[in-house]
């Protein structure tokens, strides 16, 4: 039943290359492969008062569902955070576990055949939920449905980008889109 492992090194290479020109020549290559494979057609960056336009959109009781969702991985996220600790191991001996979030996180939503606001909720808002200060979210194609949920899950900031180029421009960083 073990699942077959193939490389597919045509694939790889493909990959790689995109990569090295994101990572190379940041916003000119991040912007070639979204209007190539994307297809980006307007600006990358969705602002939050198009996300909030878009969200207004989408039905109430979706909306509705999206919002118990959200509250839900909320209450489960913060369940899970661990907690820092101090002991005292001798005299005038103490040792102290700090827990302290990253700065900023990248979340990556599919665009393909079928919105998934589930993939936002369940990245963004654990991340929320952690104390990172900023949550970047890239998604090739962000229905209002993704957008409602980007707006409950409280990110920072979303891009209309997807697949490796997107990936290298959360890992390098861009002009545009910031390093996480």
């Amino acid at each position: 039943l073990a699942p077959a492992c193939t490389r597919d090194s045509t694939a790889e290479r493909r990959v790689a290359t995109i990569v090295a020109a994101v990572r190379r020549d940041g916003d000119r290559a991040l912007l070639r492969y979204a209007r190539q494979f994307d297809p980006l057609d307007g600006p990358v960056e969705v602002t939050q008062a198009e996300m909030r336009a878009a969200a207004a959109r989408v039905p109430r009781a979706v909306r509705a569902a999206i919002r118990a969702a959200a509250r839900n991985i909320r209450v489960v996220a913060r369940r899970q955070l661990p907690r820092g600790w101090r002991t005292r191991v001798a005299p005038g001996v103490k040792v102290e576990q700090r827990i302290i979030p990253l700065d900023r996180v990248g979340c990556y939503v599919p665009g393909g055949r079928y919105p998934l606001p589930s993939s936002l909720l369940m990245t963004a808002v654990p991340a929320a939920a952690a104390g990172v200060g900023e949550v970047i979210v890239v998604c090739p194609r962000p229905e209002p449905v993704v957008m409602a949920a980007a707006i409950e899950a409280r990110v920072t900031r979303m891009f209309r980008v997807g697949g490796a180029h997107a990936v290298a421009a959360l890992a390098y960083g861009t002009r545009t889109v910031p390093r996480v």
